[in-house]
């Protein structure tokens, strides 16, 4: 083969890597449309092709409370590469009926930012408010942010 074939065939091979490495990050929720005291499930998920992924910046949650979160990892090699996989999972109570926006998720790795869709949630009044067991929320002031979307979290890195 001639040496400048060689050189465009491993140039277009590099770029075709950087292309598909990288981070991508999504977001889901089980449903848009929900009535009051129902529970709507948010689950994000990260995958990256790097060694270390930053903890994704999760939306804020106005008019909902996060009633339970997990996350987990999972490592996988294939075809040369290494993926990690990140999710977290929030299941979250609406405090009131109307319409909740939920913004995007974003994530930066190496100075790349990438962002997940936004929802609009479609709450409809119900019977009442549901309150989760062993939550006492008298101490609650009514224009309180929630706190981080996964409580006691401190940003953590994810790193093999």
């Amino acid at each position: 083969m001639k040496p400048q074939v060689l050189a465009v065939l491993i140039l277009f091979l590099s770029a075709a890597a950087d292309v598909f490495a990288g981070t991508s990050i999504n977001a889901q929720v089980d449903k848009t449309r929900l009535t009051a005291g129902e529970l709507l499930t948010y689950k994000l998920t990260v995958i990256s092709t790097e060694k270390e992924i930053p903890s994704p910046e999760l939306p804020g949650f106005a008019k909902m409370r996060i009633v339970s979160s997990s996350q987990s990892s999972t490592v996988s090699f294939g075809q040369g590469e290494m993926r990690t996989q990140a999710v977290f999972i929030l299941v979250l109570l609406p405090l009131e009926p109307g319409k909740i926006k939920i913004g995007p998720a974003q994530i930066t790795v190496k100075g790349k930012r990438s962002a997940s869709d936004p929802f609009l949630i479609d709450v409809l009044p119900g019977s009442g408010k549901m309150q989760p067991r062993g939550e006492d929320n008298s101490t609650r002031q009514e224009d309180e942010e929630p706190g981080p979307a996964i409580p006691g979290s401190s940003q953590p890195k994810y790193t093999l």
